[in-house]
């Protein structure tokens, strides 16, 4: 009997793996079909052609305008019948959405699932533990969100040389807390922040949280970069030079909107082939100069050589959680961080201070939970030793204060970058 989750464990490990078994599992239905129409689903397609499985389908809210994918006809979603002889192939590599579409489909009754994106890792994917990476690959190819990788995130931690290692799967440097669109669903909330905070972090402090931060660890995997904009600090070269000197991660990437005129200035250094600027695409919500200015900037970055990714436009976008406190028993903020996907693969440096996920670094940052259990203080910290404690304590916690406040994803109904404001500082009702 093929073992799924043994495969997907082989697939993260960073090893050559053999895929035989799983092929042949997929073939023993009696249709298969692949949810996602993009980049991932169109990869994970054209491979399991070429090894003699039949596709019967595509799904994909844009079936409309997409029509078919490797020549195979796009439908609507969860319009596939008998479901109990139907494998879908997961493809929908957006991690926000992710979860509450794989829940979608089991409360639609559809049971036989594999996910597409751990089918790339270990049938598709060209690195393994004795190669290189790069981010021309990694996130250029826009197959696989390179910071939510196991793969990749098993073979960075593979080079080190330490027995136990204290490894990291991601991180994300928050850098400004300005932005130049006004996402109603942001889920950093930044239109939560008066308009006297609305600023940039000071580079000192910037590269002395790097210095401090990555001496400490042994390893991580990617590293992301954001705001709000990122583009909007002015120095932001300069931070990715600093960055760039640290050999203990895997690859960096910027994140954008791409709303915020870039100078040259800004771009100098970030052709290493670690760097990735990864456009969002929210062409769909924005203004004509705003779109316009994503695409004077993209051809920007590409005039200058630097790798980049322009995202496709998401039909769906999660309501983040409300930022009040439930008042929760330790015994559901234990359970809530036992289920949660994000700590520690989404732990924030910001202004001195490690926080579990961008949901802790709001609460302190609009000073709406100042937790000491919420964070690692990583400016006040002595030396490397001391904070490398610290950071491996603060990984291992039972719960954060901040699972209090907690109420996961609060449904699928705004589309990405709807502009707008909804006040996350008290319940609010959603359709």
């Amino acid at each position: 009997m093929f073992n799924v989750n043994q495969y997907y464990m082989e697939a993260h490990s960073g090893d050559n793996i053999d895929n035989t078994e799983l092929l042949n599992y997929i073939k023993e239905f009696d249709q298969v079909v692949i949810w996602g129409g993009s980049f991932l689903g169109s990869a994970v397609g054209k491979y399991f052609l070429e090894n003699g499985i039949d596709i019967l389908n595509y799904w994909d809210l844009r079936a409309d305008t997409i029509g078919k994918v490797n020549g195979i006809k796009c439908i609507q979603p969860f319009t596939t019948e008998p479901k109990d002889k139907t494998l879908v192939i997961f493809c929908i590599g957006n991690n926000v959405i992710r979860g509450l579409l794989l829940e979608e489909l089991s409360e639609k009754g559809y049971q036989n699932v594999i996910r597409g994106d751990y089918v790339y890792m270990g049938a598709i994917c060209p690195f393994d533990k004795t190669t290189g990476i790069t981010s021309s690959q990694c996130q250029g190819s826009m197959c696989c969100r390179s910071i939510f990788c196991e793969r990749l995130s098993n073979i960075v931690k593979s080079r080190s040389q330490t027995i136990n290692p204290l490894h990291m799967f991601s991180v994300t440097l928050i850098i400004n807390q300005r932005c130049s669109l006004k996402c109603k669903c942001c889920t950093s909330y930044m239109n939560e922040y008066p308009l006297a905070d609305r600023k940039d972090i000071p580079l000192d402090r910037i590269c002395d949280d790097i210095d401090r931060f990555f001496d400490a660890m042994d390893s991580i995997g990617t590293v992301t970069v954001m705001g709000g904009e990122p583009f909007m600090h002015p120095e932001l070269s300069k931070i990715i030079q600093k960055l760039l000197t640290k050999k203990n991660f895997g690859l960096i990437s910027i994140a954008t909107s791409g709303t915020y005129p870039i100078k040259l200035e800004q771009l100098e250094g970030l052709e290493d082939k670690r760097v990735n600027v990864s456009f969002s695409n929210y062409e769909h919500a924005i203004t004509k100069n705003q779109r316009d200015m994503m695409y004077r900037n993209i051809e920007i970055i590409k005039n200058a050589g630097i790798s980049y990714t322009v995202g496709v436009t998401i039909p769906e976008w999660s309501v983040p959680s409300t930022l009040y406190d439930l008042n929760d028993t330790e015994g559901q903020m234990i359970e809530k961080k036992k289920g949660c996907v994000q700590p520690p693969r989404c732990m924030q440096i910001k202004n001195g201070k490690l926080h579990p996920c961008d949901f802790g670094t709001a609460l302190y940052s609009l000073n709406l939970g100042r937790y000491e259990m919420d964070y690692v203080d990583i400016e006040h910290s002595s030396s490397k030793e001391e904070l490398k404690e610290k950071i491996s304590k603060f990984i291992d916690q039972p719960y954060y204060r901040a699972c209090g406040h907690c109420t996961g994803a609060l449904g699928l109904t705004s589309k990405a970058a709807e502009q707008g404001y909804m006040d996350f500082k008290k319940p609010i009702i959603t359709n």
